[in-house]
């Protein structure tokens, strides 16, 4: 023990090399890691700008590198070598003896006009020195008489004051020393007068020879000029090239103001740095290169009204716009297939961001918050077709959604329904709606027999009685009801299927089609419901869920009938199909309906087709022709207990039937589901997934499976009452963009999208031609006029109203228009078709006619045709032009009380309406290429070719004629 002490070595003497190498390397390897962590790991923006500078660069470096390829080719350098030689040429001339003797000229010149220039201005000032002489020894006069007076003790404004003043002025103007004074002012004049002719011809002189100077020196300006023209481009790359390399790298920040709200609702200041990384996005020349630097594909669309430097980058797609770092930055849990696993798995984990990067056509529901006001946005197609879905399945009868606060039910009223419908078919109906219409917006609540038995006890027992009709419904002629059914329009809203053979080019269709689309009975509608309604989705990575069941997916059968499936979307499935309405209602019901629908259901959009009686009783019994009637036995008595009638009040509370219905008793019954006003930022810890561990839980993928099939996150504990609407994958997107969409977060009036008043007026009058399937009928906006594939000519069917060259505004008077809306009256009568007539308001009216003029671009709501006195001159020819002589206008068009000769078939517009009906200069437009703005109007043409012997053969006064003579028609 003491021989250790001995040999210890002392502290102060034991070698420390190892453990300084050690420390030494320790700290050599922590500064390394530290530079790398600050320099890669935390400012990854560093080296994307490191990146983007490189490949800013190259770009420059080929742009530069052609330039000077094209500066360099010999035709441009023989005209640089031309430029150079004039360039050479016109600086000799400015060294050469003329241009230095116009110089010496010039500056003698200059110092003989600034000489008498200041001669002239001596003399005036010897002029305004005897002026204020010759002024004051008038003045002198009022100063002492006024003097004289205060002194006397006497008013100096007294009539004897000014009575001496001036007889004192007088005898000063005509004393010899006031004399001098004014013949030494017109002295000076005259010296002055005779200066100025010759300071004139020397400053026209100086003005020459500055001309004569600079045409010599413009002439080499405008050589150098041209050749700096050609080097332009490659300098301007050359100084881009030295501002790419001496860019250091700084972070890219955008303050906005105004576009979020903190937890009281106050807006605040965000600060966006997106292009710190996506450095190419507003700039051109990128729009081929790698991302994050790619520019966007919707530049110019964009950023002309939404520049970054207001709007920023997450004001759109979202995501954490003060982040630096990818991971931070789009805080999304799908970032697509080009970015690493490790960073798709790392996004997974961290999804406490509330609002995550949108992707493809999510990023369009940041449109709506500034565009709310819009019912269609052009650069968000699903949004706005979502927003559509929307209103047309009535999802605002169950849940509060903003802008539909006074949205009208979309279901049809069952205030009456006992007349209307038959106890069997309700009973079908309610339980599996698709299984009578494949086309409908009524939902699939998945009801049992008993339930949909019960519901519609309630009903029945509910319906108010109808009221007597003055006239009642006698079998007619099936025959002659299903000729009127073709042709005096209703295929333009409804579907007979057994019709489609009249369409030109068209087959039958299946007649019995089910909910899954293939003709069968309730036991394999049944099955399809079933199959549906335990559909599974596919935990599969980076897809679109798809339906499965435990596990395994499935695809759904597609639809044998054309359609199935699909919603409302106007047309010929603007109203029910009808092809099996004997199985649903009866014939007194139908005849009274045809009659006069709002007598029925005074909301209802079903026009009045002003049928005769006769009519009426043709359709109605061509109508129950069509489909049979189902009685299963006992139902009746069911139908009559009281436990059936409570229970199905029950169930329509349950179910909010009366969200889309009106039903006697739920008047005040308040919406059942939650409310959806703030649903887009709402966390997926708060939504409820069920038993459905397939679906992965995010926010996208519970909205799809929830449209899809609502009974996916059904439980014991947690019944699902949400039916299915049946909807294709491409409208559950749409309807989840607009769902999306659903922030409570107040915009300032500076971010807000506000229409103009021709642009409100196209809206709610597109709004209201949906809302009546105006375009059923007739052709609007290259869209609709399907019933003309039901005739056999153009004819006959009923005509465009705005098409190609063919706009309603320009064509009728905006007044007129109105008052036709409201009272339709035959304009053509060799159209079987007829104008029914629609229940639109005074304020639908007036909005139809705005939008009309509105797309014209004429005035609106009205603008006065002013009628002019006519030339007699100009309406007498126009009369001879119209005569049978000439052009033989009365031969088709109606006058007034005169017809033309022959069938109605061969009939034209009465034109003693054109006064009050068209506009003036549209007369002129139709009457010069008729074919032109309607092709196939039965209007011939009678221009180029009008005759020589009327207004001289002059076709554009005859044209005028013509017009003044039809606008004077009205008058006679």
């Amino acid at each position: 023990m003491f021989g250790r002490e001995r040999t210890r070595i002392p502290d102060e003497k034991r070698p420390l090399r190892m453990a300084f190498f050690a420390s030494s390397m320790a700290l050599v390897l922590a500064t390394g890691w530290a530079l790398w962590d600050e320099g890669k790991t935390r400012r990854p923006w560093v080296e994307y700008q490191h990146q983007f500078n490189r490949l800013e660069q190259q770009m420059v470096e080929q742009a530069l590198a052609a330039g000077e390829a094209k500066y360099q080719s010999p035709e441009t350098q023989a005209k640089v070598r031309g430029l150079e030689a004039a360039l050479a040429k016109a600086e000799e001339a400015i060294q050469g003896s003329e241009y230095a003797r116009l110089k010496a000229e010039l500056a003698a010149l200059e110092r003989q006009q600034a000489d008498k220039a200041q001669q002239i201005q001596f003399i005036k000032s010897e002029l305004d020195e005897q002026r204020y002489r010759v002024e004051h020894a008038q003045f002198v006069c009022q100063e002492q008489e006024e003097h004289k007076a205060r002194q006397a003790g006497k008013d100096p404004g007294a009539p004897e004051v000014r009575k001496a003043v001036e007889a004192c002025r007088d005898a000063t103007v005509k004393s010899a020393e006031y004399q001098a004074l004014v013949a030494r002012e017109k002295a000076l004049e005259q010296r002055i007068q005779a200066q100025e002719p010759e300071l004139a011809r020397l400053e026209k002189a100086v003005e020459e020879k500055q001309a004569a100077l600079k045409r010599l020196s413009e002439a080499a300006t405008k050589l150098r000029d041209q050749l700096a023209e050609l080097r332009a481009p490659i300098t301007l790359l050359q100084r881009r090239l030295e501002g790419i390399r001496a860019r250091a790298p700084e972070i890219q920040q955008v303050v906005i103001g105004g576009l979020a709200v903190n937890e009281f609702r106050q807006p605040i200041l965000t600060v966006d740095r997106c292009t710190t990384c996506h450095l190419g996005i507003d700039r051109v020349g990128f729009e081929n290169a790698p991302q994050p630097f790619r520019t966007h594909p919707h530049r110019e669309a964009f950023f002309g009204k939404h520049p970054v430097s207001r709007f920023g980058c997450t004001a759109c797609h979202q995501g954490q716009g003060s982040a630096l770092t990818v991971l931070e930055g789009h805080s999304s849990h799908e970032l697509g297939e080009k970015l690493q696993a490790d960073v798709r798995e790392g996004l997974r984990k961290r999804i406490h961001w509330e609002r995550p990067m949108f992707h493809g056509e999510m990023v369009q529901a940041s449109c709506q918050v500034c565009h709310a006001a819009q019912s269609f946005v052009p650069m968000a197609p699903v949004l706005s077709e979502g927003k559509q879905l929307v209103a047309q399945l009535g999802c605002f009868g169950c849940h509060n959604l903003r802008g539909f606060e006074k949205a009208e039910k979309v279901g049809p009223s069952l205030l009456r329904i006992r007349s209307k419908a038959d106890p069997a078919w309700m009973v079908r109906w309610i339980q599996n709606p698709r299984g009578y219409l494949p086309i409908t917006k009524m939902p699939n609540f998945h009801l049992s027999e008993d339930e949909a038995i019960a519901v519609a006890a309630y009903l029945l027992k509910n319906s108010e009685p109808e009221e007597p009709y003055p006239t009642a419904y006698q079998p007619g002629s099936a025959e002659r009801g299903r000729e009127l059914v073709s042709r005096v329009g209703c295929l333009g809203c409804h579907q007979i299927r057994e019709m489609e053979s009249l369409k030109k080019g068209t087959t039958v269709l299946p007649t019995a089609p089910t909910e899954s689309g293939r003709p069968g009975d309730d036991k394999e509608k049944d099955k399809a419901a079933d199959q549906a309604a335990e559909a599974k989705p596919a935990a599969a990575e980076g897809q679109e869920p798809k339906p499965a069941k435990r596990g395994e997916v499935k695809e759904e059968a597609p639809p044998a009938y054309p359609g199935a499936g699909e919603v409302y979307v106007g047309g010929p499935t603007f109203g029910p199909d009808l092809s099996q309405m004997a199985s649903k209602g009866n014939a007194e019901w139908l005849y009274r309906w045809l009659k006069d629908p709002k007598r029925y259901r005074p909301k209802t959009n079903m026009p009045n087709l002003r049928l005769g009686d006769q009519e009426a009783r043709d359709i109605a019994t061509y109508l129950m022709t069509l489909g049979r009637r189902q009685e299963p036995p006992g139902l009746a008595a069911e139908l009559q207990q009281e436990a059936r009638v409570k229970a199905g009040e029950a169930l329509i509370r349950k179910r909010g039937c009366f969200g889309c219905h009106e039903i006697k008793g739920f008047e005040t019954a308040e919406k059942i589901a939650p409310d959806l006003t703030d649903f887009g930022v709402k966390r997926v810890d708060r939504l409820f997934f069920g038993e459905a561990v397939e679906v992965r839980q995010t926010w996208e993928d519970f909205v799809f499976w929830k449209l899809k099939n609502p009974q996916i996150y059904q439980t014991a504990l947690a019944p699902q009452i949400m039916p299915n609407f049946g909807l294709t994958e491409e409208q559950i997107k749409a309807i989840r963009v607009f769902l999306k969409s659903q922030v409570d977060v107040p915009v300032p009036r500076a971010f807000e999208r506000r229409l103009t008043d021709m642009e409100v007026a196209v809206q709610e009058g597109r709004r209201i031609l949906q809302k009546y399937n105006c375009t059923g009928c007739h052709v609007i906006e290259a869209k609709g006029g399907d019933v003309a594939t039901f005739y056999e000519a153009p004819q006959v069917a009923p005509p465009p109203l705005v098409a190609g060259h063919l706009q309603e505004g320009e064509k009728v008077q905006a007044t007129w228009l109105y008052e036709w809306l409201a009272r339709p009256t035959s304009l053509r009568p060799w159209l079987k078709v007829r104008m029914p007539t629609f229940p639109v308001t005074i304020d639908e009216a007036t909005t139809l006619s705005k939008y009309f003029s509105a797309l014209a671009g004429k005035g609106f709501p009205y603008e006065f045709v002013r009628v002019e006195e006519y030339s007699p001159e100009l309406v007498e020819a126009g009369r001879k032009l119209a005569s049978k002589d000439y052009f033989d206008c009365f031969s088709c068009h109606v006058q007034g009380s005169k017809l033309p000769e022959g069938p109605p078939e061969g009939w034209a517009p009465d034109l003693s309406l054109a006064r009050r009906r068209l506009r003036p200069e549209w007369i002129v437009k139709w009457l010069r290429d008729p074919q032109k703005i309607q092709p196939g109007a039965k209007m011939p043409s009678f221009f180029p070719g009008g005759p020589d012997d009327i207004l001289g053969g002059n076709e554009e006064q005859q044209l005028i004629a013509l017009r003044d003579y039809i606008m004077s028609l009205g008058e006679r």
